[in-house]
């Protein structure tokens, strides 16, 4: 009995090793991509995203990312999603530096909800606009970012994780980065 558990053990410890050895290094941090079925990585939809707001007349103010287009090129099946590939700077939590939203579509556009305010000022909780990421750690810097098995079919982006979101005038025109990519 002994002896199997040894030889399970080592089985998987050498799949590990040999599962971070095959991802290759990524050329910038904090961008996420993906890996492709010939072992590279690959980009995904990079977007100029304008940050906007939409006042409510008796609900507050709602503040998105509004990306262009109503699709990302980028597609996956839902049933054959890749493995999503981020690096991070050494000591970086990668769970405070990345999100994950599902695209509103409006007209010829994609929006992602970043915050929520009452006409009072006070924030309102946007965490159901988020899904819950996982990381899975591949070696010092380099990390899988795992979706939920229950993703839907849509539009969605990795949006960096901002601490102004709430901050409207300081926000408001400005851009951002984000990274797309579609489920069909």
């Amino acid at each position: 009995m002994t002896r199997i558990i040894l030889i399970l053990t080592l089985i998987f410890g050498l799949n590990s090793f040999l599962t971070a050895q095959s991802v290759p290094e990524p050329e910038f941090a904090m961008r996420p991509y993906y890996l492709g079925t010939d072992n590279t990585l690959k980009n995904l939809e990079r977007v100029d995203a304008q940050f906007d707001f939409k006042a409510k007349v008796y609900a507050g103010t709602e503040i998105y990312y509004t990306a262009f287009g109503k699709a990302s090129d980028i597609r996956f099946s839902k049933d054959a999603l890749p493995q999503f590939i981020i690096k991070v700077e050494q000591g970086v939590d990668p769970y405070e530096m990345i999100s994950l939203g599902k695209a509103e579509i409006k007209k010829d556009r994609r929006r992602f909800l970043q915050s929520r305010m009452a006409k009072t000022g006070k924030t309102k909780d946007v965490s159901g606009a988020y899904l819950e990421l996982e990381f899975k750690k591949i070696r010092d810097g380099l990390f899988e970012i795992i979706l939920p098995n229950n993703i839907e079919v849509g539009e969605y982006a990795f949006m960096p994780i901002s601490k102004d979101s709430g901050n409207i005038f300081a926000s408001y025109g400005s851009k951002a980065k984000i990274t797309c990519f579609g489920i069909d």
